[in-house]
């Protein structure tokens, strides 16, 4: 879930590229302790104790807001990410979790490895909406770690209002690290029937746009395949490919549910 926010933090990544073709031309190999890739992957029984430390002294309201269910979802999954560097790849395991933590709104947390994590928070709107007002996405990579978040108002939807095929919306948002605006453009692209665990699912098929207009910008779409009457994700697949100071990153990912009971 929107990793584009990252590289824009990345200033320095320019750096190590030069710092790369220092040491390699000194003969060594000792670029390897820097530029490891680390990754490891977050089990279910990892995912089950960060679920329960989550929903500590909360009150389970997600029933009556039209919410997931809290609990740890399991999700089939593909994909990677790295840098255009010597060795910087790293691929997502083939199962990971999302932990539904309860709420006023839920937060959604995709957590493939400690290394790489993205948590939404969603809410329960007017009409059948579903807004995503804040999105964080928190990295390790290269040897840098960072925090980023992206705040959206009230419009910012996952699903609008009445969602019909066809519609379309926008809002403003604003990355706090470095601070500049980015803009949300969303589109809904029709109904599916998905097969879950056994079971035909009802869901909508919508796709969120984030444009960054910094210094390096870039667009980051994001394909959400929702349970309309519960705001479960039972599918998502995402895109990046960006170049930031002479470096590019990319990454692809696809999650389809496995299940619809989550383990608590």
């Amino acid at each position: 879930m929107f990793v584009w926010q990252w590289v824009q933090q990345h200033r320095l990544l320019a750096v190590l590229v030069l710092a790369l073709v220092i040491v390699s031309s000194a003969g060594g190999t000792a670029w390897a302790l820097v530029f490891r890739t680390v990754s490891s992957p977050v089990g279910l029984r990892e995912a089950l104790r960060l679920y329960r430390r989550e929903q500590t002294g909360k009150v389970i309201a997600t029933l009556r807001n039209r919410l997931p269910a809290p609990g740890v979802y399991t999700y089939r999954t593909s994909g990677g990410e790295g840098l255009s560097l010597m060795g910087v790849q790293r691929a997502f395991p083939s199962s990971s979790s999302m932990i539904v933590a309860d709420g006023r709104c839920a937060t959604l947390s995709w957590v493939p490895i400690t290394q790489h994590t993205e948590s939404t928070t969603e809410c329960a709107g007017p009409d059948g909406s579903l807004s995503v007002p804040r999105l964080v996405t928190d990295e390790s990579i290269a040897g840098t770690t960072t925090t980023s978040t992206v705040r959206c108002p009230a419009t910012a939807y996952l699903l609008p209002p009445r969602t019909r095929s066809a519609a379309r919306w926008a809002a403003t948002c604003s990355l706090t690290d470095p601070a500049e605006k980015v803009s949300l453009a969303g589109v809904a692209l029709g109904p599916a029937t998905m097969a879950v665990g056994g079971h035909d699912v009802s869901v909508e098929h919508t796709r969120l746009t984030l444009t960054f207009s910094g210094i390096d910008g870039g667009t980051n779409p994001t394909d959400f395949w929702v349970v309309p009457s519960s705001g479960l994700v039972v599918r998502e697949h995402e895109t990046v490919g960006v170049t930031q100071g002479g470096v590019r990153y990319s990454e692809d990912m696809d999650i389809m549910l496995s299940g619809l009971d989550p383990m608590r």
